[in-house]
């Protein structure tokens, strides 16, 4: 919510009439003043009706799945109410696929990236998926036990990723850079800004034609990154493969994966007990689009 309704009167001064705010904003004036946290940001978890009406929320509401559980039986007993008073009739909730950013959907090629720890030793769980088990009665923090994060990275000129022949050859260094700098970096238990170029010691992307069949041709990706700041620093090996249709002149399949140590901490990655060196994989790979878009 911070981008629809951000601090500041200069930041509020530019979406003043933007339809979110507003309808976000109509929302919030009906809310406990203890719950939406103003003046400050305003993540949270909200319940809001069709005409933004309050429904139940609370900023940084997630802390707690008990507290959190309860608001949205709140929630759901003053729409019961809400939807007489107004008439409002109940649809099913369409199935959709993965959620993403509107500028991620909206993008030539838009690429998913997973980040994980791996594993360092015998028994070591590094880059497992949280269970509710394991989520059961602790703080919102505890995230910091699990070493799993995704985010996306677009790409502007998907054909820059194909290669001319069946000989090695450089993917583009602008296309290669933005790999290495955006989405190279250890986001896996929180948030690391990219990699300044001057901090780029080594970015090297090599694709080749492998086969092609009809339309179809089969793309093999191989390379290297060394990237360092202060005592912060990730050095990968790259390998892909990927499917480019010559007749829709895009993918049909996507893959990149960068494994190798990383050590280090930034501000805000949660890394201050673990600065490692320890062994990192990044997975670039097709964000699958919603056929309906």
């Amino acid at each position: 919510m911070h981008f629809i309704y951000p601090e500041g009167d200069w930041a509020l001064r530019k979406i003043a009439e933007d339809p979110g705010h507003v309808f976000f904003k109509g929302y919030g004036a009906q809310m406990p003043a203890a719950d939406w946290n103003d003046p400050g940001t305003k993540q949270g978890i909200y319940m809001i009706g069709p005409g933004g009406e309050y429904l139940e929320g609370a900023h940084a509401a997630s802390g707690s799945a008990a507290r959190l559980l309860k608001r949205m039986e709140a929630a759901l007993e003053r729409w019961k109410e809400l939807k007489k008073e107004k008439g409002y009739a109940a649809k099913p909730i369409p199935s959709a696929g993965a959620v993403a950013p509107p500028d991620v959907d909206a993008a030539p090629m838009a690429l998913r990236v997973s980040l994980r720890d791996l594993p360092r030793g015998k028994g070591d769980q590094s880059g497992r998926r949280r269970t509710e088990a394991d989520l059961k009665g602790k703080s919102w923090m505890s995230f910091t036990e699990w070493a799993w994060n995704q985010n996306w990275l677009t790409i502007e000129e998907p054909a820059a990723l194909v290669p001319a022949n069946g000989k090695a050859q450089p993917v583009p260094e602008a296309v290669t850079q933005r790999i290495v700098r955006q989405a190279l970096v250890d986001n896996v238990r929180g948030q690391n800004p990219p990699w300044k170029p001057e901090e780029v010691e080594v970015a090297a992307l090599t694709m080749r034609r492998v086969r092609t069949t009809g339309r179809k041709v089969e793309i093999e990706y191989a390379g290297e990154a060394r990237m360092k700041s202060g005592k912060k620093r990730f050095e990968p090996k790259l390998a892909g493969r990927a499917i480019w249709n010559t007749k829709s002149a895009s993918f049909e399949s996507f893959q990149l994966v960068a494994v190798g140590e990383r050590a280090g901490a930034a501000r805000y990655n949660q890394r201050g007990e673990d600065q490692g060196a320890a062994p990192m994989g990044v997975l670039l790979e097709l964000h699958p689009r919603d056929p309906k878009k």
